[in-house]
């Protein structure tokens, strides 16, 4: 059984074997061209496989409220997960100013792909399920909060899906990427959505 031997300066070596039992014909490994680094090894629990993210900033304010919907469709990820056993961690970070109300404010991650929510908590009689819950205490327009949301989820299988932020209020009007508050008391600020794989 032949073997490929990459030796060390310090003498010591290591070795590409040959299978241990015959293959029933010929067969070629080929290495990816676009990679470079070493060779991660078969124990990867816990390691990234990939991340992707979306970081979206605007000069206009885009004015959010009333029943859940997506927050804005430039947020979508379309992600085809490396492995089936794997997990991803969704992580969403949003600024935004909610001017004199105390109406609460709910966000989740939603699967566009599948038209189902994302690894939600369990129901419990008619409570909102939500991946994110606020209320703000209503002061004045310079009333400013943040979303800051995350989960981890199995992924199931490897189908491309694409996923996004679903938002609702009870009823007042978020507003995001630019603040009708003019002036040093203003503020324009961007929405980060990111999804890490992470092997089991």
């Amino acid at each position: 059984m032949s073997s490929i031997k990459l030796k060390h300066s310090g003498g010591n070596a290591v070795s590409i074997a040959a299978p241990t039992t015959n293959p029933a014909s010929d067969k070629t490994i080929t290495l990816p061209n676009d990679e470079t680094g070493q060779i991660i090894t078969t124990d990867r629990s816990g390691t990234t496989l990939q991340r992707q993210f979306k970081y979206l900033t605007s000069s206009s304010q885009l004015a959010k409220g009333s029943s859940f919907s997506e927050l804005n469709s430039n947020l979508r990820i379309a992600f085809t997960p490396k492995e089936a056993s794997s997990n991803i961690l969704m992580e969403f970070y949003a600024p935004f100013f909610y001017p004199n109300s105390s109406n609460l404010q709910y966000a989740k991650f939603y699967d566009v792909t599948n038209s189902t929510d994302v690894a939600l908590p369990p129901a419990v009689s008619s409570r909102q399920r939500a991946h994110w819950v606020n209320r703000n205490g209503p002061v004045d327009a310079n009333d400013a909060d943040v979303i800051n949301m995350r989960i981890v989820a199995p992924v199931d299988n490897t189908n491309t899906r694409t996923y996004t932020i679903y938002y609702r209020t009870e009823a007042a009007t978020a507003q995001f990427f630019v603040s009708t508050l003019g002036g040093v008391n203003g503020a324009v600020y961007p929405m980060t959505f990111v999804i890490t794989e992470i092997a089991a």
